[in-house]
């Protein structure tokens, strides 16, 4: 326990201590001493290091996960204290929502206090992720030849799972800013420049396609499944890679949408993951069940829910009794606007979502709506602590089924193995069925299967990230708060890359649009 805290604390310094080192460590030898990297168990402890760090830099640090349910769409403040992030968000004012300071006891500055929306810009918590992985790769094989009891599907196994968290951090920093800085030797000592983002999600592809073998379909250890990497977890994230890079390199979507085809089918076929009843939905939230692929825990015995609620979609859409974080008001923080939730739940439609994670004020738009998706109310209003302590989803198993039915109906407008996956999900929700019109202009099932990745994966952080790849971020028939499409290919869908990230490096660039515009 000493020696992990250790590392902790020497990575934290090491890494942070100036904006110049933000891409390199130095060597391992130096932080953690000649004795480390000598037995399994430090290269174990290593190991979860990586994914404390990651939960760190991307799940619990800001507000970050949120931004894919909040930004460009229809969501507003719904009660006291004043949320002017929401709306902010809402209308895509990144620049004011970075820019404002952080002002103790003062009501206006309330929302940077708690959503930390200003930390986001800086991704040097994300390459910390990337460069332990980086090392972890790096010395996996060297602990094999002084511990006899590692065999070398192990040394195979921990450098999969480096390969997988190093472009699982990829994935978000790609989303988020674009082109980014690539690079995966341990050491990194050189200044470097942004990478397009088609080459960084191909190379990862090209790294999760090579080692994703050695991962296990499901872990020995129960306690590891889904918050640990597994040959779901490196199939989900090839499918969104492919289907991002579908968005940005156009010419060869077709290819992207009958490899994210191909990838379901694998996915599927082992059989080791499967979508639970509505009934048992709560599991999938509370962490570790068959229907996740990869999630960050949380643990209420560490503070961890109630020290960032606020940064969650659970804060913001619940209240008093459930949570107690507006002086008893019986309003959440936050309210859909425009219709938005009799767009995806229609009143006359049959969908047992409406019931398992909605109040009876659903269709409110004052504040009253509360949305128990992620509250476990099985633990009862007595022990609301308890019921906070879900998980922050990344990927789950009706996700890449809709991802696969996604891509197909793009390769053939009326794919029945499109409409079956569709229906799994619909089915599991107590939904009708969709059935294909008999003539139709547009895109009927594709538009199907969009508004089905609205309503199943609310609250879990990818409707904005959908609509920008899928370039309906500036369609106001899918986006109810588009931008400008002249705004988009100047860079608006990105976020804003702290100035920091210049400091030393001759060679970095910021995202234009936010500085000039």
């Amino acid at each position: 326990m000493k020696k992990s805290i250790f590392i902790t604390v020497v990575f934290f310094i090491t890494l942070c201590s100036g904006c110049k080192k933000f891409l390199n460590v130095d060597s391992q030898d130096s932080l953690s001493g000649n004795n480390f990297w000598q037995t399994r168990q430090d290269m174990e402890s290593f190991t979860r290091e990586v994914y404390r760090l990651f939960r760190e830099g991307v799940a619990i640090r800001s507000g970050l996960i949120m931004v894919g349910d909040l930004r460009c769409m229809p969501v507003a403040q719904g009660a006291y204290p004043p949320r002017g992030d929401f709306s902010l968000l809402a209308r895509n004012d990144i620049r004011t929502l970075v820019n404002t300071p952080r002002i103790q006891n003062n009501e206006n500055t309330f929302w940077q206090l708690h959503g930390a929306w200003d930390y986001i810009g800086d991704w040097s918590p994300i390459y910390k992720v990337i460069q332990s992985a980086n090392i972890l790769f790096d010395k996996a094989p060297e602990v094999k030849q002084r511990d006899a009891s590692i065999t070398d599907a192990m040394v195979k196994k921990y450098q999969a799972e480096a390969v997988f968290m190093r472009c699982v951090s990829y994935f978000f920093l790609i989303r988020l800013f674009g082109d980014v800085p690539y690079y995966t030797n341990a050491y990194n000592d050189a200044a470097l420049p942004r990478t397009k983002d088609v080459e960084v999600a191909k190379a990862c592809l090209k790294e999760l396609e090579a080692y994703k073998e050695y991962l296990p379909w499901t872990p020995d250890d129960p306690a590891n499944r889904a918050v640990r990497a597994m040959r779901g977890s490196a199939l989900a994230l090839e499918m969104y890679f492919n289907m991002w890079l579908a968005g940005i390199d156009a010419g060869n979507a077709t290819s992207y949408y009958q490899e994210t085809d191909r990838l379901g089918d694998e996915l599927q076929g082992s059989g080791a993951y499967r979508l639970l009843s509505l009934q048992d939905i709560a599991l999938v939230f509370a962490g570790r069940s068959e229907e996740g692929l990869f999630e960050v825990p949380q643990n209420v015995n560490y503070g961890d829910v109630l020290g960032n609620i606020r940064r969650t979609f659970t804060g913001a859409v619940l209240h008093y009794p459930y949570i107690q974080l507006n002086q008893n008001s019986t309003k959440s923080e936050l309210t859909y606007k425009d219709g938005y939730l009799k767009k995806l739940f229609p009143p006359d439609v049959t969908d047992g979502r409406k019931e398992v994670w909605f109040d009876a004020n659903i269709y409110n738009e004052d504040g009253t709506m509360q949305c128990f998706k992620f509250f476990n109310l099985a633990l009862g209003e007595n022990n609301t602590t308890s019921s906070l302590s879900n998980y922050f989803i990344i990927f789950r198993y009706a996700g890449a089924l809709l991802l696969q039915a996604e891509a197909l109906a793009n390769i053939e407008k009326n794919s029945p193995k499109a409409i079956e996956l569709l229906n799994a999900v619909r089915q599991r929700a107590g939904a009708d069925d969709y059935t294909a019109p008999a003539s139709a202009e547009g895109d009927p099932l594709g538009d199907a299967i969009f508004w089905e990745e609205r309503r199943e994966l609310i609250g879990e952080g990818h409707a904005y990230y959908d609509m920008v790849r899928t370039r309906k971020v500036y369609n106001p028939d899918y986006c109810d708060r588009p931008m400008l499409y002249s705004n988009f290919v100047r860079g608006a869908w990105t976020w804003p890359i702290d100035a920091k990230a210049l400091t030393n490096n001759p060679y970095m660039t910021l995202n234009t649009y936010w500085g000039n515009n």
